[in-house]
């Protein structure tokens, strides 16, 4: 009895291979290494290329939406110049009140792009797009989004399902409008982290093998979104040099749809009144 109660009861020893160690370390590096990638993508789409655009647009974007105005003029003008000539080959009368309207008609599809660049640009640099954070508060928001992101994204969980990609969404939409009470509660709506369950080893060497296979990828993928638009815009707001030279095509561009506009013009001048040309 007396050798009963002084015994000991022993847990059973776990041994571990002596790489399983070596495994979860890789693991867990290449998993915050891939979030910190999915953090830089995220970040550069919701925020960055908004305020590149911005800025851009606050720059240039008058000046280009009068180029393109004066394009859609030019090219108007060119076709009642060209169809006035083939009407006047055919021998036919040229009744201009009747070809204005078809070129209106024609060309609608020109003034819906242009009010449709004007709307753009409206909304881009509308008041409010500044939610008025401190620092503290953005700091908040980034450490939020990355808690998120690091809980909900499909790149770093292949097996989430449609709660998780809502939430992630919203939390995406939360960050783009930098909401910090709508990320909080999507943080407060996570699900829980269950313990991570023992892996074997060459489950933990497929996933090291994903997880840089995905890195390789997100990183192109990154390399290459950095050369789109709005994003290579950049030097133009960075490099005076290019700014200037920049601002310079756009204005040789509208004199050149200007003076193409005007010869256009002359010339169906010419065609409908010659004896106002011979006059002259």
């Amino acid at each position: 009895m007396a050798a009963d109660l002084g015994a000991v009861r022993k847990e059973p020893i776990i041994m571990l291979h002596p790489e399983d160690a070596e495994l979860r370390e890789q693991r867990s590096r290449l998993r915050a290494e891939l979030t910190v990638l999915l953090l830089q993508k995220d970040n550069l789409q919701l925020v960055q290329g908004r305020r590149i655009e911005a800025a851009y647009l606050r720059r240039f974007g008058a000046l280009e939406l009068e180029v393109y105005e004066s394009y859609c003029a030019y090219k108007r003008a060119k076709r009642k110049a060209d169809e006035t000539r083939a009407r006047l080959n055919r021998r036919e009368a040229v009744d201009e009140a009747e070809l204005n309207a078809a070129l209106d008609a024609e060309f609608a599809v020109y003034r819906e792009k242009l009010d449709a660049r004007m709307e753009k640009m409206n909304r881009i640099l509308s008041p409010g797009e500044s939610s008025g954070l401190t620092a503290a508060g953005r700091e908040a928001l980034k450490t939020l989004y990355r808690k998120a992101v690091k809980a909900l994204h499909p790149d770093l969980h292949p097996e989430a399902g449609e709660a998780e990609k809502t939430l992630l969404q919203r939390a995406m939409d939360a960050y783009r409008h930098r909401d910090l009470a709508e990320l909080r509660a999507v943080c407060e709506a996570l699900p829980e982290a269950d313990s991570e369950a023992p892996d074997t080893l060459e489950a933990m060497r497929s996933e090291i093998r994903q997880l840089r296979k995905r890195i390789r990828a997100f990183s192109e993928e990154l390399e290459a979104l950095k050369q789109t638009n709005p994003y290579r815009l950049r030097v133009f707001l960075e490099d005076e040099a290019r700014a200037a030279a920049h601002r310079e095509e756009l204005i040789q561009m509208l004199q050149s749809y200007r003076e193409g506009k005007k010869a256009c013009e002359e010339r169906i001048r010419a065609m409908l009144h010659p004896e106002a040309e011979d006059e002259a």
